[in-house]
């Protein structure tokens, strides 16, 4: 099936009972919400990518079936962020951990969890030329469901004495896993050298 004009693929499978008009109202939510905060993206900006995950897990725990973990601590720290019906301890294919990211490929988790992940593609835009009116436009989204054997560990590479950085794992070969799980590209932006920008039909 084709992309839509609006950007969104209905044929990219996607959790139980979650859709495309789902993810279509929770990107209004996020990109409504967080221009709030940008001035942690301009202090921190790894934080305001939580922030993005945060509003993301917001929007579709009262937009979605899915529905944020009851223990504040799972929810917040751990694993899941959300689950189908809300199930404290779901299978794989009910879990659903959402995070936003800057980077066009990469999937960071301190976990190597198996489940789905929705990270929000977004860019802060003081020209609010990809979106009119937001500063902050969501323009991809992916939903991969990924295994154990996607992570790789990621070593830390601060130094002695410097402080530390708690674990982390990447997937291996993310493009190959995202570019079978993109259920919303903004039509109007396309990545050139490895950032997203307009199109050149859109600009000129």
């Amino acid at each position: 099936m084709p992309r839509s004009a609006d950007g969104f693929d209905a044929s990219v499978p996607l959790p139980p009972s979650l859709n495309v008009v789902h993810v279509k109202n929770a990107i209004e939510f996020i990109e409504t919400r967080a221009e709030e905060w940008l001035d942690i993206y301009f202090e921190q900006a790894n934080i305001f990518s939580a922030v993005i995950g945060i509003l993301g897990a917001r929007a579709l725990d009262s937009l979605s079936p899915y529905k944020r973990h009851k223990h504040p601590d799972v929810a917040q720290q751990r694993f899941p962020d959300l689950s189908l019906g809300g199930k404290l301890n779901p299978p794989p294919l009910e879990a659903l951990e959402s995070k936003g990211s800057t980077r066009p490929w990469a999937i960071q988790s301190h976990y190597n969890h198996p489940g789905w992940y929705i990270i929000w593609r977004y860019v802060v835009d003081a020209t609010r030329l990809m979106k009119p009116s937001r500063p902050v436009a969501v323009w991809r989204v992916d939903v991969p469901f990924l295994q154990a054997g996607h992570w790789k560990y990621e070593t830390s590479k601060a130094k002695e004495g410097y402080g530390g950085r708690t674990h982390t794992f990447g997937v291996r070969n993310p493009a190959s896993v995202i570019s079978k799980a993109i259920v919303f590209q903004a039509p109007a932006v396309c990545l050139i050298g490895g950032r997203p920008s307009l199109s050149a039909s859109t600009t000129s």
